[in-house]
């Protein structure tokens, strides 16, 4: 079941990633220098179009003239914002002759191609001494969109590994190294493109499914259900997009299923019918999967605490063991003898507290010192010093953040999808658009509500363990955005959804014996259905396909809220 949904989801969440060619070469232009350049022909009304990797914020002015003889004429200031991605911007030049000048700080660019009114290229008559800057001409795609260059916060991340890949001074220092390092690593084997700098993330969306029917199937002690929540995690609208763009929150979330995943394992374990080396192999990789988690971002000590209090609570069902046990000296439960359970219990829990120690803060802090070895921050201190000044930039920007942003949204209303996040727009003519927003599957994000509320009925009234797990886990997830007060938006909530996938798929369990096997059945293919045809009419505005405006003003724009395209 798990292989063929994975095979399915990869081949539609590779389709049309991005291009995986782009330009190399790169022509540095220093600080108040210029470029001349002497074109076939005159360009009028054209376009300027570049392709820079160095940063995300220099001007340039163009300046024309007829002649070598005449002055420059109407200077024009261009603006190139834009990183990983060709940009464009307008100009009128009434000569051949072009001059374009540096006047920031030190810059380089990968490629600039000249266009006249007709959109054709201009070449320069000579390019000596400036053959890196028109040498990949060809490499300008007919259409320029997300598959093409960097979109929303890609621009950070994507420069910030390449610039891991170089060896110098990381340009986003507000969140820890480790999901930037696995950025790079898809750049340092596909190439510095956008395929490239997405790929690892979309192979971490496909690994989420495995460990996700893991924990489902362990839940629901059934393979069906297993698959049922991998089946709608991967056709949930926030998995796809969230997975499908170069940041970070994809791998915090894929290490957040790991840990909940593996302290599932152990809390179901005890070492006094379990050998004890055996409890620590659960125990042990999910403290490795919460330092990867926290050197991908901060809100894995969210998870962490989570992970705390389902481990405490392991150790106080042993302790009420031992405590019944202790009442009766001479007697057995389970086939485990009650002198047994006296003598380890102490012992036993010193050791797996010396373990939690080791595995949980001590293996932890390492994988997140070791994060730090591609990070420079333009010193030459050690690395220790470098990652103790990062996380002092890091407290300070994140408690001292008062910006806003026109998708932002409170924590209260993320379950609701009141505001998605709208990552790119792309105006194709009258009627075609292209767009990508970040936002839930209503048959997961909003029946994870009604479900989180059974699963609180269940814990306070029946005293459910599953669903006692599933409250910790998602409290933890989630609630800790109550307290944030800086800017936040609907993709924060996404290393939560996992959980909300368990929550359906356990009240789906619970109804099973009530239903009958058939109608069962039914139910889950047909609920399964649902979800993936509601993908599938999203499916635009997810991936950024072309779509028609009236299409998604009619079909797709449930809230106001939805902005989906322009």
């Amino acid at each position: 079941i798990i292989a063929a949904i994975c095979l399915f989801y990869g081949c539609i969440a590779f389709w049309k990633l991005g291009i995986t060619e782009a330009p190399i070469t790169e022509y540095a232009l220093p600080s108040g220098q210029s470029i001349v350049l002497e074109l076939e022909e005159e360009p009028g009304s054209g376009s300027l179009i570049w392709y820079l990797k160095d940063s995300a914020y220099h001007t340039v002015t163009i300046e024309w003239r007829n002649s070598q003889d005449e002055p420059w004429q109407n200077a024009q200031e261009v603006d190139m914002r834009t990183v990983f991605c060709w940009g464009s911007a307008s100009f009128t030049a009434s000569g051949k002759y072009l001059r374009l000048t540096n006047p920031g700080s030190d810059m380089t660019i990968a490629e600039l191609v000249i266009q006249n009114a007709d959109g054709e290229i201009v070449k320069p008559a000579d390019t000596a001494g400036m053959e890196a800057l028109f040498d990949e001409t060809v490499l300008l795609p007919e259409e320029i969109d997300y598959q093409s260059g960097a979109y929303f916060d890609e621009c950070y991340y994507t420069r910030t590994a390449y610039e891991f890949l170089n060896g110098t001074r990381a340009f986003e220092t507000t969140h820890p190294p480790l999901g930037k390092i696995l950025i790079a690593l898809g750049a340092y084997c596909f190439g510095t493109t956008p395929f490239g700098f997405r790929v690892v993330g979309v192979i971490f969306g496909i690994l989420m499914l495995p460990f996700l029917y893991l924990l489902g199937r362990d839940i629901t002690k059934s393979r069906l259900l297993g698959g049922f929540a991998a089946f709608l995690f991967a056709f949930d609208f926030m998995h796809f997009t969230q997975t499908r763009i170069a940041t970070i929150d994809v791998f915090i979330t894929f290490f957040t299923i790991l840990m909940f995943y593996f302290m599932y394992q152990y809390s179901r374990m005890s070492f006094y019918d379990t050998p004890l080396r055996r409890t620590f192999l659960p125990l042990g990789a999910c403290g490795v999967s919460f330092g990867l988690g926290i050197a991908c971002k901060w809100t894995g000590f969210y998870a962490g605490a989570g992970l705390a209090v389902l481990f405490f609570l392991t150790l106080w069902r042993r302790y009420r063991e031992y405590v019944f046990a202790r009442k009766s000296p001479e007697g057995s439960s389970g086939g485990i003898s009650h002198a047994y359970i006296i003598k380890s219990f102490r012992m036993d829990t010193v050791k797996t507290l010396i373990f939690c120690i080791l595995f949980f803060v001590a293996v932890p802090f390492l994988i997140y010192l070791l994060s730090y070895l591609p990070f420079s921050n333009g010193t030459d201190t050690g690395l220790l010093a470098r990652m103790l000044a990062n996380q002092k930039h890091m407290f300070r920007y994140h408690t001292g953040l008062k910006a806003d942003h026109a998708y932002a949204s409170a924590w209260y209303e993320w379950p609701l999808m009141i505001r998605p996040v709208f990552y790119y727009s792309r105006i194709i003519d009258d009627t075609m658009r292209q767009g990508i927003s970040a936002f839930g599957n209503p048959l997961v994000w909003w029946a994870g509500i009604p479900a989180c509320i059974y699963m609180l009925y269940l814990c306070l009234k029946k005293k459910d363990r599953n669903a006692m797990f599933l409250c910790i886990a998602y409290a933890f997830c989630y609630l800790p955005w109550s307290l944030v007060t800086r800017c936040t938006f609907a993709y924060h909530y996404f290393p939560s959804v996992p959980i909300v996938v368990c929550m359906i798929t356990y009240s789906f369990a619970l109804w099973r014996p009530r239903l009958g096997e058939s109608r069962f059945a039914a139910l889950v293919a047909f609920y399964g259905a649902a979800a993936y045809v509601l993908f599938l009419l999203f499916y635009p505005v997810l991936s950024g396909q072309p779509v028609s405006a009236g299409y998604v003003s009619t079909f797709l724009r449930w809230l106001d809220g939805w902005v989906l395209v322009q």
